[in-house]
């Protein structure tokens, strides 16, 4: 199930990045879509996504291996991510979305790291 949970962060943390991105040029494109882009649900329920899935993915994996620097790369992940939305109303799109963008990087990087490990040691313990 663990291995799910990373998939799934993955997977939220890609939309996330995705979203990031589409938010920056849609409304160069489309300037009449710039409405939708712009919602706060959306943020919300990415919060809500990372906050739920990311401790799912990562506690046993740490739990078992005591691997502190996964989990420590998956926290600052997150940090970052709720920064870059904290800073949404307060400075510039480009700061904010590219805030969130490196959060969503370091989180996907700690997912994919965190399914390496579960991969490379099944055979021993998992």
């Amino acid at each position: 199930m663990k291995k799910v949970w990373d998939k799934l962060g993955i997977a939220f943390s890609s939309v996330c990045v995705i979203h990031c991105v589409m938010v920056a040029f849609i409304p160069l494109v489309f300037p009449a879509l710039n409405y939708f882009v712009h919602l706060d649900w959306i943020h919300v329920a990415v919060a809500i996504s990372l906050l739920i899935t990311t401790p799912l993915a990562f506690y046993p994996g740490f739990k078992k291996h005591g691997l502190t620097w996964i989990l420590g790369l998956a926290s600052i992940g997150i940090a970052i991510i709720l920064l870059g939305m904290l800073l949404e109303e307060r400075t510039t799109e480009v700061i904010s979305h590219s805030t969130s963008i490196a959060g969503s990087l370091l989180l996907v990087t700690a997912h994919f790291k965190n399914l390496q490990h579960s991969h490379k040691h099944r055979h021993h313990c998992c």
